[in-house]
């Protein structure tokens, strides 16, 4: 079989060279788009679920106190004396198990202290600004996740006097704008 050849000019060798060029381009922005909103749903997606946890690890940090040293101290003898005969091997669980509550509850406050701020800008953002629906949207999302009272959609959407639709549409805008304050993106 004969192989075929062509000629081509060098303008037509440029042409061909820019129509790739701009092809490549284009798909390139395509994807860094679709790449960028994929990671703004993943940021918006881990700060509903911080704001979702608020409520219940906020309760658990006021019901658990952090240990004193002398309450440390003292934990740590009563797992000796419970289970006496294991010597070291006790006194090595029990400082992991005071180490893994405390390790615990200090991400946890530091959870809830990144959402306090997150929120506090956010308000301060929105006291700046002269729309009011910024504001009923920081109202929206105060009372689906940060209110003592635990509101459904349907009475968010009542109090404030607008469609369930628009009351979901708000909260994922709302997460957006804490998202950046929260996680930065």
């Amino acid at each position: 079989m004969k192989e075929l050849r062509y000629s081509l000019t060098e303008e037509q060798l440029n042409k061909i060279a820019c129509i790739a060029a701009e092809k490549a381009i284009e798909a390139y922005r395509l994807e860094d788009v679709k790449a960028k909103k994929r990671l703004e749903n993943q940021s918006i997606h881990i700060t509903k679920n911080k704001l979702k946890s608020y409520r219940r690890v906020k309760a658990s940090l006021v019901e658990t106190e952090e240990f004193t040293e002398y309450e440390k101290i003292e934990l740590r003898w009563e797992f000796i004396k419970d289970l006496m005969g294991s010597g070291l091997d006790v006194i090595e669980k029990s400082e992991n198990r005071i180490k893994s509550f405390e390790a615990k509850r200090k991400r946890d406050l530091f959870e809830i202290q990144s959402i306090d701020k997150a929120l506090s800008l956010y308000k301060e953002e929105v006291d700046n600004s002269d729309s009011d629906e910024a504001k009923r949207r920081y109202r929206e999302l105060y009372s689906m996740y940060i209110d003592d009272k635990i509101y459904s959609i349907a009475e968010i959407a009542e109090t404030e006097n607008i469609s369930e639709k628009i009351v979901y549409r708000d909260l994922g805008i709302a997460c957006k704008i804490i998202s950046v304050y929260l996680i930065g993106m």
